[in-house]
């Protein structure tokens, strides 16, 4: 029988997660902008991931700051190697785990925002601060004009029906009971 990773995430759950065609935020102002998984970046607040750093200036500084440890880590493991020492074994394998692999991770981030940088500046959008949910977006473009269209695609986490969805169905009722 073959187990599965407990990382193995549910294709449906995947789609819904990252297989959509915008995200929706705004910039400093109240004009509500959508934005690829590539334009994104590391936006406001993010459609993805997990990350504590919304600026570019903090990643910079964060990225910065785990250089030294980064370097320093895997050094401390050389040396505790020709010495013997194996509690200093341990602390240099996980601090060479953590900072470099945070140092890789902040790199990578710096990167990605470097790409979608460029992408929004080519179609002249802001830096995405604050996310908005399907709802607050779709509302926005419906008393706005719409340069994308109101569709399920585009909006699936909005919880108002579109035009030639099916009606909800309602609840059955109870009988009273006699």
């Amino acid at each position: 029988m073959k187990r599965e990773s407990p990382r193995v995430i549910d294709p449906a759950v995947q789609k819904l997660l990252v297989d959509r065609p915008y995200f929706y935020a705004t910039g400093m102002e109240r004009t509500v902008h959508a934005y690829t998984k590539d334009e994104w970046g590391i936006g406001g607040s993010q459609p993805s991931g997990n990350y504590s750093v919304h600026t570019t200036t903090g990643l910079v500084v964060v990225t910065a700051l785990m250089t030294i440890p980064a370097l320093g880590a895997p050094l401390m493991l050389i040396i505790a190697l020709a010495s013997l020492n194996l509690i200093l074994v341990i602390f240099g394998l996980l601090g060479t785990v953590l900072f470099t692999g945070g140092w890789l991770l902040g790199i990578g981030n710096l990167r990605r925002e470097l790409r979608a940088t460029k992408k929004r500046k080519l179609k002249g959008l802001p830096k995405p601060r604050f996310a908005l949910t399907d709802d607050q977006a779709r509302a926005w473009f419906e008393s706005n004009p719409p340069h994308i269209a109101i569709t399920r695609e585009n909006f699936p986490d909005s919880t108002r029906p579109f035009p030639g969805d099916a009606p909800p169905t309602p609840p059955p009722t109870e009988e009273p009971r006699t």
